[in-house]
């Protein structure tokens, strides 16, 4: 199984307005998406997953949740670090510790050009 690692902060629009778009490079796909707004401590996301997808990257796991809660109640434990997430799915952890923690974070999941895709996707929404 191959994996592959990228930054989603590379993903994010700069300020100035440069930076990768969802739109670049669009994959063609005969995925099917849908958007859920979810709710985590002190903000709301909303993200796209897929309806299917034959890796399982399709959607937020429950533990994501408990995992930023635990995150948030130790908060000072995240100061200064650097972040690998492993199995990002959709990148929602990884927006939510950017905006949250704006900690450097690193996401691998499987080498898979749409799962890739749809977290640069979530990345700019």
């Amino acid at each position: 199984m191959d994996i592959a690692l990228f930054s989603p902060s590379s993903l994010f629009v700069d300020s100035d307005g440069d930076g990768t778009s969802a739109e670049e490079g669009n994959i063609e796909s005969n995925q099917n998406f849908e958007e859920r707004r979810h709710r985590f401590p002190g903000m709301e996301l909303l993200i796209r997953e897929f309806s299917f997808h034959q890796l399982n990257a399709n959607l937020l796991w429950p533990g994501t949740f408990a995992f930023i809660e635990w995150l948030v109640h130790h908060r000072s434990w995240m100061d200064g670090r650097k972040v690998i997430e492993l199995g990002s799915g959709t990148g929602a952890l990884a927006i939510f510790l950017h905006k949250s923690f704006q900690v450097d974070i690193t996401t691998s999941d499987y080498d898979d050009a749409e799962i890739e895709e749809n977290i640069a996707y979530n990345c700019q929404i």
